[in-house]
């Protein structure tokens, strides 16, 4: 196992830390590539914090804790938990890193040249999964920003409330969200005429990939997914929670009522009667729109007080953590049949 000789300084944003290991490569070769492979598997851990961190940024910026300055020491800090975690005996992947240098840099290379390929396949898994797992503990130990609420910009005639509610998470990650919602959204998506992806789009920025979903007073979830508020024309359960709304460009708190779904699917179901239903939203159904546009469509009819709802919608559309959740999810339906 490699240790760690170097000072914690000499990481990869340090240039005489570089300079050093470049000067200890002129007398132990070996040693200089023990300490080459630390900074990758530094900068590895480094670019997958930031990855996980910016697959968030669509939801904290609003929040009155986002700012140029808190990121700023947000990233000091990330930066010094990856030199964290690959102190030591790091994550593993530095010893696999430095075996394949060695294969092609050191002075003594096995008869090919090259190392057991097979091996590197399986520490290097080993390694990245290890790796993931410790970040994903650090960053569960961090206070989270809150998510900002966009809400339905309907009647604000409202029903009398049956119940006090807050918010709160249903779904244990991403993955689980899409799993739940996607199949209710190709119906009524088929139906509306919408591309599901799009409305599962919408449901992640509305309930931040359903870490922020209403709940009622006794810890049950609403099943409301898009912000539908309970105006006078709804006769159904209501939640009555604090949420955020956009006047004359300034964001404010109010309480405000929301419907309440005995069921996701009867959440999606009312979803779509609402938007078909309503004059506003039809050039966002009908495939009057794009899946990329959809967001727009709604924010145009609006759907949302927040001025930038419509480019949420897309970005996250469009994002890697949508997309790769969906194609791993039908890749694995597409096994599963063909096993069957």
């Amino acid at each position: 196992m490699i240790q760690n000789s170097h000072n914690a300084a000499n990481v990869f944003t340090d240039i005489n830390g570089l300079q050093g290991i470049r000067a200890l490569g002129k007398s132990d070769q070996d040693a200089a590539l023990k300490e080459v492979a630390k900074q990758f598997e530094s900068m590895f851990v480094s670019m997958m914090m930031k990855s996980m961190r910016d697959a968030s940024n669509v939801f904290s910026e609003d929040s009155l804790f986002s700012s140029p300055e808190a990121d700023f020491y947000q990233n000091m800090y990330d930066d010094q938990m990856a030199v964290t975690l690959t102190q030591g005996e790091g994550t593993g992947l530095a010893e696999v890193i430095h075996r394949q240098l060695m294969s092609q840099y050191g002075s003594n290379p096995d008869a090919t040249g090259k190392v057991d390929q097979s091996q590197i396949f399986d520490r290097r898994f080993t390694g990245i999964s290890q790796t993931i797992k410790r970040v994903e503990e650090e960053l569960d130990k961090l206070p989270q920003r809150p998510a900002p609420v966009d809400d339905s910009n309907v009647d604000t005639n409202q029903s009398a409330t049956t119940g006090a509610g807050t918010k709160g998470q249903s779904f244990a990650s991403p993955a689980e969200f899409v799993a739940a919602v996607y199949p209710y959204a190709e119906r009524v998506g088929a139906d509306l005429g919408v591309d599901p992806k799009a409305i599962v789009a919408q449901a992640a920025l509305e309930t931040g990939w359903g870490k922020y979903t209403i709940k009622g007073e006794d810890g049950r979830p609403s099943n409301n997914l898009f912000g539908i508020k309970a105006d006078s024309r709804w006769g159904g359960d209501v939640v009555s929670i604090q949420t955020h709304e956009y006047r004359q460009g300034v964001k404010v708190n109010e309480q405000a009522d929301f419907r309440s779904y005995a069921s996701l699917e009867d959440g999606l179901q009312d979803y779509a009667d609402f938007l078909r239903d309503s004059t506003r939203y039809q050039s966002a159904i009908n495939e009057q729109s794009s899946g990329q546009t959809y967001g727009h469509a709604l924010q145009k009819g609006g759907y949302a007080t927040d001025p930038e709802y419509g480019n949420k919608v897309e970005r996250i559309y469009n994002g890697d953590l949508l997309n790769n959740t969906l194609n791993n999810m039908l890749n694995a339906t597409t096994l599963e049949n063909q096993d069957g």
